[in-house]
């Protein structure tokens, strides 16, 4: 498991800008598919984040089938980022009732469980693993 350091949830929380980020998934045929998701990004703890869905139909149908999840956060102004890597499960309860008052819209969150981080930094240091 990759664990988030003090500096990537600030990053998360208030370092991105735009504060869209863009998530990767992977169909059970191997197609992949990318989507901007900005209402609710949300820091669970070291180990977990949670993005919602407003209409990303591709995105979830690939989450419930292959679980393979990529999160990239990018501020555009500094050329810093990161790319986390995990397994999603889309859940319910308190998360999508918190991304609800964020966004009325949201009809889904995805839990995402981080196994590998890597930085998207501009320059040498891009694509180094972070966590």
């Amino acid at each position: 498991m990759a664990k988030l350091t003090a500096e990537m949830r600030e990053f998360l929380t208030s370092g991105r800008d735009p504060v869209t980020v863009f998530v990767g998934t992977i169909s059970k045929d191997g197609i992949p598919n990318i989507s901007a998701k900005g209402s609710f990004i949300h820091v669970i703890d070291d180990e977990t984040l949670a993005y919602a869905d407003v209409y990303s139909l591709k995105t979830l149908e690939n989450v419930k089938s292959t679980k393979q999840v990529t999160i990239a956060a990018i501020n555009a102004k500094t050329y810093k980022g990161y790319q986390f890597k995990g397994t999603g499960e889309v859940v319910e309860g308190v998360l999508l009732e918190e991304a609800r008052k964020q966004n009325p819209q949201s009809r889904t969150v995805t839990r995402v469980k981080l196994s590998e981080i890597y930085l998207m930094d501009y320059g040498p240091q891009a694509g180094k693993k972070a966590g």
